[in-house]
């Protein structure tokens, strides 16, 4: 008797709740109506006062929080006439015009991410993110990183991608590591493509080996080209094998991508079981994973390259291509062109 007596309470509370509701909405207090309908709802649920939830939120400005009781009243209202599917439906068409949705990919793991100073959480993030259209600021931090923050445009509709990586904490502003060893391999390139040609000019060498210097002159000079050494063809070819290999590793990092999205978008689908969406999950974290490793391959690949391209034209100006042996093999490349045609000839002397 008691609990029965305990049970029309609560549902008289519900209903009174829910009446104070329909009568702040009617007026225009939509921040009333929506805390009486969560209060009629919170005493007894039913699928119907999420709809007056939702509404409330549209009627506020909020559309994420409207399309998710609008979809909920979908799923939980079994016996809803088809005139209020109908209806819900459209109102759900309206809203997403309203609203995007991001994916974060969020290194290291455990980093908590907040979202315009409001909503935290910690990576890895596998689900879609909800916004409004517009812009939206993220911030990112983790103990023993720099932190990091970016603004990011929703557009309606559509899916964007965020990756945000941190950064040791280091005390060293985060683009020094990447700036300085550019500069330390740039710096030779102009010192000494300048002095081994000018200095013999001005030194008091003897005649022999000015004329000597003067024949090797011209001998490049009417060739049009550049004598090609035995270390500088070594270095060419393992140039070319790093940048073959950052090409692959950046090609397999943009497949491991496509199926971190397509677990994503699994593990979203209410259609599938809990068990399936949990292996969905899962795979998006392997997915996740394996792209964040063949993206610093990439990147290693593609930075060692780029110091082997400069070495490899640092030799070709630097390198003694003069053989002491008259039997040694001399490798020359002459650029040719013409009419349609640009390209060098590969010549040889034994």
């Amino acid at each position: 008797m008691v609990c029965a007596a305990q049970t029309e309470a609560d549902r008289a509370a519900a209903r009174a709740a829910f009446q104070s509701g329909v009568e702040h909405y009617t007026n225009g207090r939509h921040t009333d109506a929506l805390a009486a309908f969560q209060e009629a709802y919170r005493i007894a649920p039913h699928p119907a006062v999420r709809v007056n939830m939702a509404n409330c939120y549209e009627q506020l400005g909020r559309p994420v929080e409207a399309i998710f009781h609008f979809e909920r009243f979908l799923v939980e209202a079994e016996d809803a006439s088809a005139a209020q599917r109908t209806e819900v439906r459209t109102a759900l068409r309206r809203l997403r015009e309203q609203v995007g949705e991001i994916f974060l990919r969020v290194t290291p793991e455990g980093a908590a991410v907040t979202i315009d100073d409001t909503e935290t959480r910690r990576a890895p993030i596998l689900d879609a993110i909800r916004l409004p259209a517009g812009m939206h600021r993220i911030e990112v931090r983790a103990d023993g990183y720099a932190p990091s923050s970016q603004e990011v445009i929703v557009t309606g509709r559509q899916r964007t991608e965020v990756r945000i990586e941190l950064t040791v904490d280091t005390g060293t502003p985060v683009g020094d590591p990447v700036g300085d060893p550019v500069g330390t391999l740039g710096d030779p390139v102009g010192d000494p493509v300048g002095d081994p040609v000018g200095d013999p000019v001005g030194d008091p060498v003897g005649d022999a080996d000015a004329d000597s210097d003067a024949d090797t002159d011209s001998d490049q000079g009417s060739g049009g080209g550049s004598v090609l050494s035995t270390p500088v063809i070594i270095a060419g070819a393992a140039t070319i094998g790093l940048a073959v290999a950052a090409a692959g590793a950046g090609i397999a990092a943009l497949a491991a991508n496509n199926d971190f999205d397509d677990a994503v978008a699994e593990s979203n689908d209410m259609s599938l079981s809990a068990a399936e969406r949990a292996a969905a999950r899962q795979r998006g974290l392997d997915a996740a994973d394996k792209a964040d490793r063949r993206a610093l391959m990439a990147d290693i690949f593609g930075f060692t390259a780029l110091a082997g391209a400069i070495a490899t034209g640092l030799l070709v100006f630097l390198y003694d291509d003069s053989p002491d042996d008259p039997g040694a093999t001399a490798w020359r490349a002459t650029p040719v062109g013409g009419p349609g045609t640009a390209g060098a000839v590969l010549e040889a002397t034994f």
